[in-house]
């Protein structure tokens, strides 16, 4: 199991104002996976992973992966893509939680 962190509608729509994204229709955990908890988002026109990373990841890696994704991207090489919240950030502090991700 590798939903480590349970999620409700307010949960979500507390996360969800941290960024620019319509409105969520649907969020299902990730059953599939190892360290972190992660949450398929959707929404009307979109979909999303969350990722909420759990105690074995050091914040100050968090960053790296981001920017190296970022750039990935941006060289036209598919992997998933990170999505800076308003503040400009990849990452929003949840909870009791380290960071989460979208």
């Amino acid at each position: 199991m590798a939903v480590y962190t349970k999620i409700n509608k307010k949960d979500i729509l507390f996360i969800n104002s941290k960024f620019d994204d319509e409105k969520i229709v649907s969020f299902q955990g990730i059953k599939k996976g190892i360290e972190n908890t992660n949450y398929l988002i959707k929404s009307k026109n979109k979909k999303f992973i969350l990722t909420i990373f759990e105690k074995r990841v050091l914040n100050k890696e968090i960053p790296f992966f981001m920017k190296l994704m970022e750039s990935l991207n941006n060289s036209k090489i598919k992997c998933p893509k990170p999505l800076r919240n308003k503040d400009k950030n990849y990452c929003s502090q949840f909870a009791s939680k380290k960071k989460l991700c979208k």
